[in-house]
């Protein structure tokens, strides 16, 4: 009786194991997957704000505004689609995933290097078409614990999704990247979150929207 039961122990103890082998298999390869899938995506949106670099360039060759910044504008809008699309897949990934791949940290550092670019094309794409739209650099910390990032990202997520001229570029202000350094430095950021409009006014700390409404209407105004 005795052996049946440690046999039986043994038994269950097998199982649960390989149970657990199978969870771990089927854990990694989702991940993997993910990550994939949003470095496939990356290097798609590349893609697309190279050939908006070229817009830019052909401006200097075709004299008519009209129609270059008309290919610019509608660019400038299917990127915004696509950057939306990578967001909501990280996000996802970062939800469901219980096991990193390793080289997701390589990916969100592509990640918000490309959203930082995405931004300049904007603030470049306002002057050189007078294109009329706001921009809001948002800049948030994931390394250290920040309630108001979390509820700052609600509020602007809320906003430029009643207003589609209003263009919300998060960027994560932790990561090491000299382009994200030089933004901090050169608009003096020490708070997050921090919110960078129209690359003239800087606002450190939560902001409300109804707080956030008035500044952009002052900010129109001027």
């Amino acid at each position: 009786m005795a052996k049946r039961s440690l046999k039986d122990h043994l038994t269950v103890l097998f199982i649960s194991t390989l149970l657990f082998g199978m969870g771990l298999m089927i854990g990694l390869t989702s991940g993997k997957m993910q990550s994939n899938s949003i470095e496939i995506k990356l290097n798609a949106f590349e893609k697309n704000l190279n050939s908006l670099e070229v817009g830019f360039l052909l401006s200097n060759v075709i004299s008519d505004k009209v129609i270059t910044c008309s290919y610019l504008n509608n660019k400038i809008n299917e990127i915004k689609n696509q950057l939306e699309d990578i967001g909501e897949t990280v996000v996802k990934y970062e939800a469901e995933a219980k096991i990193k791949d390793p080289s997701y940290l390589s990916l969100k550092k592509q990640y918000t290097y490309v959203r930082s670019q995405y931004w300049i094309m904007l603030e470049r794409l306002k002057k050189e078409c007078s294109t009329n739209y706001t921009t809001i650099l948002y800049m948030y910390s994931s390394k250290t614990p920040c309630p108001a990032c979390r509820d700052q990202g609600v509020v602007l997520s809320h906003l430029s999704a009643k207003d589609t001229s209003i263009f919300v570029v998060p960027v994560d202000a932790d990561e090491d990247l000299l382009i994200i350094n030089t933004i901090k430095n050169a608009f003096n950021i020490t708070k997050m979150p921090s919110l960078i409009i129209n690359s003239k006014q800087r606002i450190e700390g939560f902001v409300s929207e109804d707080e956030l409404i008035n500044v952009l209407n002052n900010s129109a105004s001027i």
